[in-house]
């Protein structure tokens, strides 16, 4: 039984939006502060990310509309160079990456909650996160469109709120405030050769997540149009969002506030609204990660059910719900895998997932790269869309996609190392599965 194509262009833009948009840029932007000697410096990174944001949604927009599956970059990586890598980036995926992230947001959002109720009813911040996984998974094994439809009111929702601070901030600089005085000593900024690679790796991590559209690609109504449009869309309202809210931290808060706030949404929100709108961003910043959330769980377990599809040891995994049409095993495996790391580590994750995100982006970095690859070894293709600005354009994103796996196995050796030797597993796994299959 075959996914269904039942979601259109709007849904489909909003998940690019909703795979994009989560904790990231209510932090973030503090921390390109940090490593940046000027406002002007700040601006200039996030812009350059939103360019790099741009060119790899072009490249998958070709990839997404030729290829229009389930799985996203697994597909395109299995297609270009074959079962093994394909299978590495699922084995990483699914094992790690997708699912230590979906723990640690999780996390995120109770820790957020905390703020606001009692949690220890139901088991604390970890009962909270076990809880959130658990719901958010149920709701999918619904379908495709009870999933959609609690992403789209939960994106719409975050779309709102920042639309609300970054008009707040037009407000405070139009009546002629400017930054707000720097109650503490601010740290020099890095030399700007390490300040602006230590700042272009974070800008890269929160810009990213528009593949997970991809993912889903096989249930998106006419894709060779619809994939590259939503693409398209989804990139432009974020690089708007993200440059208007850096823009309103900058102006609010100055460089030197910015570098040294530890929540300048709220921060930012309290300067022209008191304290109820730095409760209301903070609301905004709760809706944001459990919209992560859930569109981490509906598309990563879009992987998994092509993984299912193409290892006979993992075939339970391709399996469709007879009545709601979800990949419900798929679902349960991630979800499940998702709550048992985050009980293994008592929801102390971060450092783990920040060590082995280099390898998420390998993959998607290998995906794009797919692009060259797939024209020329498999020339005849239907490509309804064709990206835009080839080869130069995916050849930059590809290029920056190196230099950010680099710069951050660089800054995080240790679990790097680790990562790699995840892989390494990954491809034993592999081997001794084929040798009882051949």
């Amino acid at each position: 039984m075959a996914l269904k194509r039942e979601l259109g262009l709007f849904s489909a833009a909003l998940l690019v939006v909703g795979g994009i948009i989560g904790s990231g840029i209510f932090f973030t932007p503090a921390a390109t502060a940090a490593a940046l000697p000027s406002a002007g410096w700040v601006v200039f990174v996030w812009s350059l990310g939103g360019v790099v944001a741009l060119a790899g949604a072009l490249t998958y927009a070709e990839l997404g509309a030729m290829l229009p599956e389930a799985g996203g970059a697994y597909v395109y990586i299995r297609e270009a160079y074959g079962p093994l890598p394909a299978f590495l980036s699922a084995w990483m995926n699914a094992g790690l990456i997708s699912s230590g992230a979906i723990a640690a947001v999780a996390m995120g959002f109770a820790g957020y909650l905390a703020k606001f109720v009692p949690l220890g009813a139901v088991g604390g911040p970890i009962g909270v996160a076990s809880l959130t996984i658990v719901l958010l998974t149920a709701t999918n094994i619904l379908g495709i469109k009870p999933g959609v439809a609690v992403q789209n009111v939960l994106t719409i929702a975050k779309i709102a709120a920042l639309a609300g601070l970054i008009v707040g901030g037009l407000v405070l600089a139009f009546g002629g405030a400017g930054p707000a005085p720097v109650p503490t000593v601010v740290p020099p900024p890095m030399p700007l050769g390490r300040g602006f690679s230590a700042a272009f790796v974070a800008v890269l991590f929160t810009i990213g997540g528009w593949q997970q559209m991809n993912m889903i690609a096989g249930e998106i109504r006419d894709p060779g149009r619809n994939i590259p449009r939503a693409l398209g869309i989804g990139i432009a309202m974020v690089i708007v969002v993200y440059l208007g809210v850096t823009g309103t931290y900058l102006g609010a808060l100055g460089r030197d506030g910015l570098a040294v706030s530890v929540a300048p949404a709220a921060d930012t929100a309290a300067r022209f609204g008191g304290a109820a709108a730095a409760t209301a961003i903070t609301v905004a910043a709760m809706l944001s990660i459990l919209g992560f959330v859930n569109v981490a769980l509906l598309s990563n377990a879009r992987v998994v059910f092509a993984l299912g599809a193409d290892v006979p040891m993992l075939r339970a995994a391709g399996r469709v719900h007879a009545r709601f049409g979800s990949p419900w095993v798929a679902l349960v495996m991630l979800g499940g895998w998702s709550l048992v790391l985050l009980l293994a580590t008592r929801g102390s994750i971060g450092t783990l997932l920040g060590g082995v995100v280099f390898a998420d982006w390998i993959f998607f970095v290998l995906g794009a790269a797919s692009v060259f690859t797939l024209r020329a070894k498999r020339p005849g293709l239907a490509r309804p869309y064709r990206a835009f600005g080839y080869p130069w354009l995916p050849a930059f994103f590809v290029a920056a996609g190196v230099v950010g796996i680099f710069s951050a196995y660089v800054s995080e050796l240790k679990m790097s190392l680790f990562g790699t030797a995840l892989l390494a597993l990954g491809a034993l796994v592999w081997w001794t599965a084929a040798r009882r299959t051949a």
